[in-house]
């Protein structure tokens, strides 16, 4: 018995007791009753018990529901009975009549009971647990003020007052969010527990995949709008495709009102459940969701069911009070969490982390819970408490840097946090911490933000709670708007790379495929080896992602072990064409499929989107393509075990064929084409796929939906669908044999109903394929038969007459050594097989010879063309022949008889094309035949010429005697019919010069026109019918004629107006003049008596009659408004609609030329295959053909002749097929390959054009902004400064972010011709810039190849080395590692590798910077503008190079220690010189030092600098002074020369050390020779 059952038991009987009784005041007085009656049951005497209780037959029932319940237990009747009023008493069964019983019995409230004042608020004094006097409940007793008041000993839990629905009042939305008020206390665990019935029944919430926690600022929220936009938008992804719950604060400020507004604003409200839980006690207007404020006699609650009704309240929301807030319209639902207190905050908190993981835990699947992601934005301390909670847990948090607060304290702390070793009770332990200078930072950004919990000591527990959780490094992840993914990447990343994120690794590929990032579930899934998926789950997953239409992840599953040839059987093709999308095309044909059918044939099947009862099965889908496919392909799907729903693992022996289908009706293109490269026949089905897509567009047509991108979307997939046929033919055309490509084009194929792939092509009409040169050519073969291609046409001609066709060339066969025939010899026009002279070759016999030179086609098309034109003459005679009243024609003639013969003879040939094509159903045959209008047209001339020829037949034969009226009327009928149809006989003749090559494609532009000319003549209707009949009732209103024959002359004389017939003066003089008619004016004269005192009635009008017709307006003012009229119709008619036309059809030339090729060859297939199929006697000769061959056929059934021999014949066909598909196939795959091949090379090709014009525009680019920078002399422009620590430059009122590096991008690297940069434009060098074409080389210098290590996973980044002392911390910020590898902060350089660095990563040189001032010839300082100049140490490291500053390399930090080895290293060979001469200089260097100031630490623009290694700089300046500055320059070891340099306008120095000479001049206030330029 399910529990539904046990609910309903209960139910039913306390719906009977209370029919008789008031209902028990509480839920133990309800079970109670219904135990006492199941117990009446057991009274032995069944008689008197049936006396006392009228309800005994019932509780009989119910005593027996009851044994149900426990039969499982496999006791006795009365133990049974027994264990189930235990688990009544027990609740297990027993449930609540309504909604509101079941809240206010297991979910209470807490209200203070015991009042002490606090303050006084005038009448209505507050409580010290900060609600006011008036808020209390009844019973509260009241305590002196100065009591002490206890929320343990001073609150109640009382009945749920306040859950329900809120009617938002004073906002735009339409949403009713439940919500719920809750008591929170030491037992909020008991309540947590009941609130899963609470979710699941009573609000009826769906299963998540995933829950999303929000937590961030409330109060002082300020974010600004770029970081706002990317977590909305990052939100919303991930929760719209994922199905996620999403857990906030719940009210209407800060980070849930951002969350609110995200989801207010999309369509999809109603379908994300987002709970909000907040503090009961600081809800503004609390006082509205008591529910003795609910509204009632609403609509709404009418129309509910009485068990699940809600009261619901109105909440208006406003500007709340200071430390208020008011609830959030667009969440959909609320917990309000109480603890009988008002000013109290932070009581939510524990109740949302029970809650988060109750949820977790309700939705466990194979023993792992549900993944949930917390989100960290902005915040305070309450967020960073939760954010430790989360970790602690094992779930995953996302924080969004640069959102300000605590979110950036924490991410500042995470990313500079080191991790160092202790020792701890005798064992090393591995914590993080920061450096001091980092610990000094992090103090100034909590002082900055949380100075006010300064005096609580709350600074040293915030960083604690810091460096906890930068020790969580695989579920932490931090989030920044610069980053190239979006947020739900990262959030999905969180994820998978935690072990730890609640979900097993077939719930992390779902939630990957639903959100759609391939790249995260290869690098945290697929890399790594520890999981394995089995068949099954591969199976699942790529189902589940071709549902979703995830192309990536089935590539990526297929690559992984997805079998598709497995995977591809009945039940998931079943399964994944009732999942069809409901835009797509394919599902509306299914849709429509199915409401044709005229019965349920017993298939039922509960719809997945519940509109249906009834789902889709294979035999519609396999309906669906015999219609797109006219009827001439059966589909695998019609078999009649598809009628059903079945489930079974039959599998196809096409999958990948059958996949590139369905993803055509799914409209995926991309899935389409990736089953596509691996189908059995990926010519046929490309064709095929292209005709669905064609047939898609076609009926987007019919439905008017009027999606023009969906029609453009459906065009461009047939057309590349077509193409990529054409292209595997021309790849197989010019790789491979005729031989091959023929066979390639006429195998049958199993899979497409044994059709050809030139069947196919011609099914599908695709022009560019059927205009290919192989199939071109194959069509020559055709069309020409045996006869040798080169033989010229009027050679042709001239040998039409029998014997001389014998003499022809003909190509030569190939037979076996028996004799019997190997092959035809379809080779190319040379007819390389006539080289062919050993005994397997032979010639065709002079009657051979003659019967192919007659069954060719192209002589089947002369010998037609010859009788068609003896047809006409013949008919010519017929119609003109002597026929006058003296010498009437009657009875039948010659003539007359070789026409009807010729006609009739058009039937069998007819029939015999309409029952050659391959459509299986005759009704369709003749339905495709009849789809050209030409054919439909031959039939209807056919019908009336016969019908013509019945009319003469029976005219009288009478010598010498007149026709009667009768004869002579039925003569001119037969004359009208005879005439029309000739007319139609000599048009239908063009049709034979569509095989031409000129003519053709001219004949098509006719028809064009033709069908441009109908619409056209309806603009020219318009015109001319309100022209013509406005004139005529001017022009004659005394018109006495009949009113078809007035329309008739009056439409005419239009028409002839606009070719120049325009009667004007007669007009004139007829209106003017008063030249009229007797029958003109009669009638109206007559009519107009009053008017005139005498009438005449002459032919000339007199003056009296005249004036009379001015009168009444007719005259001359209406002969003034026709020719207005007639003015204005010319004018539109003979200028604008003359001119529309002529445009019209000057397109239509334009476009038919352009495609004069494609049309003239598919006219050309066309003639070549209807010729094909003709007979080789030509009309009316046909007859004698077809009585031959129905001869034949009677007498082959009637003997059964040769019906051994054929069916041996047959088996050797079906082998030889079998073995030619298999070669078509193999050779088809590797066109496949050929083709892609050659495409990949081909956008290769262009990429690298394109990177290389790229890289000219860009070093353009380069050039052209050095000389705008040259020829800038303000003196107020700075020199941009190329680095500095922590985003600033030292000197003062430098730029606050790096700049784009610029010598880092020139090419060749370093300076020499060896190694070429990648181009990187401006506007991609940073790494947030999307740079899909970025694939730069790598290089590595082998002189520095030994220097660090190559493997990666070994280095430390961020880090001091405790192993190698190798300090890769950067002097700028720390680096990101990708992959393993350092990624350059300044971003792309266009060079992978270390190129000449030592280092991977940051490669720190102390450089040091040493001046003196210049003492030029005198010895004596000099001044240039009234400041002094100064003298700088260059060095040289060879001769090869140019002079730079002193530097040395160094593998830690630079300190004052190192920068004083640069200047011994540089000044003295200390190697050489004695100790007390080093001691000296050692005092001299170090005095020197106490004046030296850092002037730039960081990043270094450099020539060698690459993606994965950059040079970092420390530079100090030291002026020396005294008995230094006098010291010899002796070269220091590893210097070629050293040399002091004056600093002047001609001073040589390398351009990226100039910037920095500019900074020492500026702190030393010297001369500076740049003066501010920029310094290039």
């Amino acid at each position: 018995m399910t529990k539904a059952d046990k609910d309903g038991l209960v139910k039913e009987q306390e719906g009977d007791q209370a029919s008789k009784s008031d209902p028990p005041s509480n839920g133990g007085d309800k079970s109670a009753l219904v135990i006492e009656n199941i117990k009446t049951v057991s009274i032995d005497n069944e008689d008197e018990k049936k006396k006392e209780d009228p309800d005994y037959e019932k509780n009989k029932q119910l005593f027996a529901r009851l044994g149900d319940i426990n039969k499982e237990d496999g006791n006795s009747l009365s133990e049974q009975v027994e264990l189930g009023l235990e688990k009544l008493k027990n609740n297990s069964i027993v449930a609540e009549k309504t909604f509101e019983d079941w809240v206010r019995r297991h979910i209470n409230v807490r209200e203070c009971c015991k009042f002490v004042k606090k303050k006084d608020n005038k009448d209505d004094p507050i409580c010290k647990c900060g609600n006011k006097r008036s808020a209390h409940i009844q019973r509260t007793v009241e305590l002196e003020g100065g009591s002490k008041w206890e929320q343990s000993s001073c609150t109640t839990l009382i009945e749920n007052n306040s859950f329900g629905k809120i009617n938002f009042t004073g906002v735009d939305t339409t949403t009713q969010p439940h919500y719920m008020r809750i008591a929170v206390d030491n037992g909020h665990k008991d309540t947590i527990k009941k609130l899963e019935r609470l979710l699941t029944e009573f609000w009826k919430l769906n299963e998540p995949d995933l829950l999303l926690s929000v937590t961030g600022g409330a109060k002082s929220f300020n974010v600004s709008h770029d970081i706002c936009g990317s977590f909305q938008q990052g939100l919303l992804s991930a929760a719209k495709s994922t199905n996620a719950w999403l857990i906030t604060g719940g009210q209407n400020c800060g980070v849930m009102k951002l969350v609110g507004d995200v989801i207010g604003r999309s369509i999809f409200t109603s379908k994300i459940c987002t709970i909000g839980v907040g503090n009961w006690g600081k809800t503004w207007r609390r006082e509205m969701l008591l529910n003795k404020n609910r509204i009632t006699n609403t609509q709404d609650l009418e129309d509910l069911h009485p068990q699940s009704r809600e009261p619901m309240v109105n909440y208006t929301v406003d500007a709340p009070a200071k430390g208020y807030a008011t609830l959030d319209p667009n969440h959909t639902h609320h917990f309000l969490v109480d603890d009988g207190t008002a000013e109290k905050e932070g009581i939510e908190i524990d109740f949302r982390g029970e809650l988060e993981s109750l949820i977790c835990n309700m939705f466990t699947k194979d023993g792992v819970s549900l993944p949930m992601v917390t989100i960290m934005i902005e915040g305070g301390m309450q967020s960073i408490d939760q954010a430790v909670s989360t970790l602690r847990k094992g779930k995953t948090l996302v924080v969004l840097k640069g959102s300000g607060r605590a979110s950036d304290i924490l991410c500042y702390g995470y990313e500079h946090s080191i991790e160092v070793e202790r020792e701890v009770d005798g064992a090393l332990v591995k914590e993080r911490t920061l450096t001091d200078a980092c610990h000094a930072e992090m103090i100034k950004l909590i002082e900055k933000d949380f100075s006010k919990y300064k005096a609580q000591g709350m600074y040293e527990k915030m960083m604690d709670a810091v460096m906890e959780i930068s020790t969580y490094r695989k579920t932490v992840t931090i989030f920044s708007i610069h980053n190239p993914e979006p947020l739900d990447f990262y959030i999905l990343s969180s994820l998978m790379q935690s072990s730890a994120g609640g979900a097993t690794r077939m719930r992390q590929m779902r939630l990957a495929i639903t959100w759609g990032h391939a790249k995260v579930a290869k690098e945290f899934i697929f890399a790594r080896k520890e999981y394995k998926f089995s068949a099954e789950e591969l199976n699942s997953l790529l189902l589940f992602s071709i549902i979703k239409q995830r192309t990536e992840f089935v590539k990526l599953l297929i690559d992984y072990g997805a079998n598709v040839r497995e995977f591809v059987t009945q039940a998931h093709m079943v399964r994944l064409f009732n999942e069809l999308r409901t835009s797509t095309g394919g599902y509306r044909l299914l849709q429509e499929k199915r409401k044709k059918e005229k019965q349920d044939r017993g298939r039922f099947r509960l719809s997945l989107r519940g509109k249906s009862t009834r789902g889709v099965v294979l035999s519609d889908v396999g309906s669906i393509l015999n219609l797109i496919m006219q009827g001439s392909y059966k589909s695998i799907f019609c078999d009649p075990k598809y009628n059903e729903l079945a489930q079974g693992d039959e599998t196809f022996e096409n999958p990948f064929d059958l996949m590139t289908i369905y993803s055509c009706f799914s409209d995926c293109q991309s899935m389409a084409l990736l089953f596509w490269e691996n189908c059995r026949t990926p010519m046929a089905t490309g064709l095929v796929s292209h005709k669905i897509y064609m047939f898609l567009d076609k009926m987007e047509g019919r439905w008017a939906r009027m999606d023009e991108e969906m029609t453009e979307k459906l065009e461009n997939a047939a057309h590349e669908f077509e193409m990529l046929s054409c292209g595997l033919l021309t790849a197989c055309y010019h790789n491979y044999d005729k031989a091959e490509w023929i066979n390639i084009l006429t195998v049958k194929m199993k899979d497409w109903g044994n059709l050809s792939l030139f069947d196919i092509a011609s099914i599908t009409g695709s022009k560019n394929f059927i205009s290919h040169a192989a199939y071109q050519s194959y069509l020559t073969d055709i069309w020409m038969g045996n006869i040798h291609a080169s033989t010229p046409t009027w050679k042709l001609l001239l040998y039409i007459i029998p014997p001389l066709p014998i003499f022809l060339s003909f190509n030569t066969r190939v037979t076996n050594k028996d004799g019997t025939l190997k092959r035809d010899a379809l080779k190319n026009p040379r007819n390389e097989l006539d080289s062919l002279t050993d005994e397997n070759t032979t010639k065709f016999s002079g009657r051979e010879r003659l019967l192919l030179y007659y069954t060719s086609p192209v002589i089947k098309f002369f010998l037609n063309t010859i009788t068609y034109l003896i047809f006409l003459a013949v008919y010519v005679v017929v119609l003109l022949q002597r026929s006058d009243e003296e010498h009437a024609v009657s009875g039948v003639s010659a003539s007359d008889v070789y026409t009807i013969v010729f006609v009739i003879s058009t039937f069998p040939v007819e029939l015999a094309q309409i029952f050659a094509k391959h459509t299986k159903s005759i009704t369709k045959k003749f339905a495709r035949h009849f789809k050209k209008i030409y054919n439909l047209l031959d039939f209807i001339m056919v019908i009336l010429f016969l019908f013509g020829f019945t009319i003469k037949a029976r005219l009288s034969d009478k010598d010498n005697e007149r026709y009667d009226l009768t004869e002579y009327s039925r003569y001119h009928q037969y004359r009208l019919i005879s005439s029309l149809c000739f007319a139609f006989y000599c048009f239908t003749f063009m049709r034979m010069f569509e095989i031409n090559s000129k003519i053709g494609p001219k004949l098509f532009m006719i028809r064009r026109m033709s069908i441009d000319l109908f619409f056209f003549f309806f603009l020219l209707l318009v015109f001319t019918m309100t022209y013509c009949i406005t004139s005529e009732a001017l022009l004659y209103p005394f018109n006495s004629k009949s009113v078809g024959s007035t329309v008739f002359n009056a439409v005419k004389r239009a028409y002839l107006n606009v070719f120049g017939e325009i009667d004007s003066a007669g007009m004139e003089t007829k209106l003017i003049e008063g030249t009229c008619t007797k029958d003109s004016f009669k009638e109206t004269f007559e009519n107009h008596a009053r008017y005139a005192e005498n009438i005449r009635t002459v032919h000339n009008c007199s003056q009296v009659d005249i004036d009379l017709m001015k009168e009444t307006t007719v005259g001359e003012v209406n002969y003034y408004i026709t020719f207005v009229l007639l003015c204005c119709y010319l004018l539109f008619v003979n200028i604008m609609l003359i001119n529309l036309l002529i445009a019209i059809f000057s397109n239509t030339y334009a476009d038919t030329e352009a495609k004069s090729g494609i049309i003239y060859k598919t006219q050309r297939a066309e003639v070549i295959l209807q010729f094909k199929e003709r007979p080789w006697l030509p009309n009316p000769l046909s007859l004698f053909y077809f009585l031959i061959i129905f001869i034949k056929k009677v007498a082959d059934k009637c003997f059964c002749k040769k019906k051994l021999h054929r069916s041996q014949i047959k088996k050797v066909n079906t082998q030889t097929a079998s073995f030619n598909a298999f070669r078509a196939s193999l050779i088809e795959a590797e066109c496949v390959g050929i083709y892609t091949r050659k495409k990949k090379e081909k956008a290769v090709s262009v990429t690298s054009l394109l990177e290389k014009l790229h890289s000219k525009f860009t070093r353009l680019e380069i050039t052209v902004d050095r000389v705008e920078k040259c020829m800038k002399l303000s003196g107020n422009f700075d020199t941009p400064q190329l680095g500095g620590s922590d985003h600033t430059s030292t000197e003062k009122g430098g730029p606050n972010e790096l700049p784009l590096h610029v010598f880092a991008r020139i090419s060749p690297y370093g300076g020499s011709g060896e190694v070429a940069r990648t181009a990187v434009p401006d506007d991609k060098v940073r790494w947030e810039a999307l740079h899909e074409w970025y694939d730069p080389p790598e290089f590595t210098d082998e002189n520095v190849e030994e220097t660090d290590s190559n493997e990666m996973s070994t280095i430390k980044f961020n880090e001091v080395d405790s192993q190698t002392k190798v300090d890769r911390t950067s002097l700028y910020k720390p680096y990101k590692v990708i992959d393993g590898d350092p990624i350059n902060p300044c971003g792309r350089t266009g060079l992978k590798g270390r190129g000449y660095l030592h280092r991977w990563g940051p490669n720190k040189f102390a450089v040091t910077i040493v001046t003196r001032w210049a003492r030029p010839g005198t010895g004596n300082t000099f001044s240039i503008k009234n400041k002094q100049v100064i003298e700088v140490l260059l060095a040289k490291a060879d001769k090869s190079t140019l002079f730079t500053l002193p530097k040395l390399r160094c593998d830690s930090t630079p300190d004052v220690d190192i920068h004083k080895k640069v200047v011994k290293t540089v000044c003295y060979n200390y190697e050489e010189v004695s100790e007390t001469e080093n001691e000296n200089s050692n005092k001299l260097i170090a005095k020197a030092f106490e004046d030296h100031k850092e002037i730039y630490k960081g990043y270094f623009d450099d020539s060698v600098n690459t993606d994965n290694a950059w040079v970092e700089l420390h530079v100090t300046t030291v002026h020396l002074e005294g008995n230094l500055s006098t010291t010899p320059t002796e070269k220091g070891i590893g210097f070629e020369e050293v040399t002091w340099t004056m600093l002047n306008k001609k001073a040589q120095v390398r351009q990226n050390d100039a910037w920095l000479l500019k900074i020492t001049c500026n702190k030393l206030q010297c001369y500076n020779p740049w003066r501010g330029e920029v310094l290039l």
